[in-house]
């Protein structure tokens, strides 16, 4: 490889020359003619430094897999986020938990004959035990899918949340250089 080496004109011009050019007459951008020392005379003149170009780099196929995971999660877990917070809000699984306070609290000896009655009526029937359990057994299926989605909401939260890192080291990873 040549080395380049800054040439100053007896007018005060400088012009890069490399050491395959000494003894030679070349033509500055001015339109003069100058003729090179020799390469004896050359060496004895300051080196020009080369500026190196930045390297640009193009995408790996790694950061491409990265990108288009992080993308397809980031897409995928946001619909559903978005989704399931439209079905369930984190309000209603509170009032989903929420049991009326009479149910537990109620104090017998303050009912009323017609309250006694219609519910001595209810406990004496053949079904009553039948259909306790079943309201209870639907609150309980209630409560489970609210709870549920609350959990598949915040593991679509956390998707949203992975695929922003993934689609972020895309970027912040090297590619492959350029030839």
């Amino acid at each position: 490889m040549a080395q380049t080496y800054l040439l100053t004109t007896p007018d005060g011009e400088e012009v890069h020359v490399e050491s395959s050019q000494a003894g030679e007459t070349i033509t500055t951008a001015s339109g003069k003619t100058v003729e090179v020392p020799t390469l004896r005379e050359l060496k004895k003149l300051p080196l020009v430094e080369k500026e190196e170009a930045p390297v640009r780099r193009d995408w790996s196929v790694g950061q491409s897999i990265l990108f288009v995971v992080g993308l397809l999660l980031l897409i995928g877990c946001s619909v559903s986020s978005v989704f399931l917070y439209r079905i369930t809000p984190l309000e209603s699984l509170d009032k989903a938990r929420e049991v009326p306070i009479e149910l537990i609290e109620g104090d017998v000896e303050q009912w009323t004959m017609k309250d006694t009655l219609s519910f001595w009526a209810f406990a004496s029937s053949g079904h009553a035990l039948s259909d306790m359990r079943g309201n209870a057994s639907g609150d309980r299926y209630v409560l489970g899918v609210y709870e549920s989605r609350q959990t598949f909401l915040t593991l679509s939260v956390a998707g949203v949340v992975l695929g922003l890192i993934l689609m972020g080291s895309a970027f912040a990873l090297p590619g492959t250089r350029r030839s």
